[in-house]
């Protein structure tokens, strides 16, 4: 009987194993199962993206989707993860302008663009620039195809680079997933090891890049979320930029992240993101800081 009624819904499976599940100090299991909705939302999104999408071409080991949202070139054959992104754009997973997501004028640093799904949305909600940062060799090609004409326009720059605490050159493990799941501290089986890439400080991105100020930071970046915050003190000082930091994997420490913050700035105000149980564990999303 307990297996039908989580088959009819999936917040039950949350109160049955999410007692034992590792829980992020801003979760709980009842916020997991009220936040199950949010997973439900997205997943029907998800498929109603990938059945309206189809390929357009194909140019060697990338390919042209056309979506719902507009063509995107993907690396590999992995239209999944684009309707995924996608989706969860459609949920303002980032915020939206009355949430602490992209403004009209906004200057943004979007940490971990991947192909660029956020920096389309910071666009579309009127942003003035958006420096699109990424490290991944096949989404920075991505990224350049996908948004050619506003890099040429000066409103996108792309950033070939990761977002650490220091500058130096790191090895980065490229984990499949389209390059969504790439990283610099996560190794997962069958990755692929590539040397010598470069990272930096978001502080190092402002000065060289001669950034008045700026207003919003997004950073998907796969468990450098604490070590960002190291490098970014002088731009989190002189900008009090708003800040949303995806937390959804292992390492990524929420509390950690927090306290970074609020040393440099106790004045920020913090909010929590969904709480989504997977993988025995209940994590937010990710966390925003206003």
């Amino acid at each position: 009987m307990a297996d039908i009624a989580v088959t009819f819904h999936p917040a039950l499976a949350i109160l049955l194993l999410g007692m034992k599940a590792k829980t992020s100090p801003y979760c709980s299991v009842w916020q997991a199962v009220e936040d199950a909705k949010v997973k439900l939302r997205r997943d029907a999104r998800r498929e109603a993206l990938l059945a309206k999408s189809h390929l357009v071409r194909k140019d060697g080991a990338y390919q042209l989707w056309s979506t719902p949202k507009g063509e995107f070139w993907v690396p590999e054959n992995n239209t999944n993860i684009l309707a995924i992104l996608l989706a969860q754009q459609e949920d303002t997973i980032y915020g939206d302008a009355r949430t602490g997501g992209a403004r009209t004028g906004d200057i943004v640093l979007d940490g971990g663009a991947h192909i660029g799904v956020y920096v389309k949305t910071a666009l579309d909600a009127g942003a003035e620039k958006i420096v699109a940062i990424e490290p991944s060799p096949d989404a920075l090609e991505c990224l350049r195809r996908n948004f050619r004409n506003e890099i040429e326009a000066g409103k996108v720059v792309v950033y070939p680079k990761g977002i650490w605490d220091e500058e130096k050159r790191l090895i980065f493990y490229q984990n499949g997933n389209g390059a969504a799941g790439d990283s610099f501290l996560v190794q997962s089986a069958g990755a692929t090891p590539i040397t010598n890439i470069p990272v930096t400080t978001i502080d190092k991105i402002v000065k060289e890049l001669g950034l008045p100020r700026v207003d919003l930071i997004k950073a998907d970046i796969k468990e450098a979320g604490t070590r960002m915050i190291l490098g970014a003190e002088q731009t989190i000082r002189a900008s009090h930029p708003r800040m949303v930091i995806s937390t959804e994997e292992e390492p990524e420490d929420p509390a950690a992240i927090r306290a970074a913050i609020m040393r440099i700035a106790p004045n920020y105000h913090f909010r929590a993101g969904p709480c989504l149980f997977g993988q025995d564990q209940i994590r937010n999303d990710t966390l925003f800081f206003e």
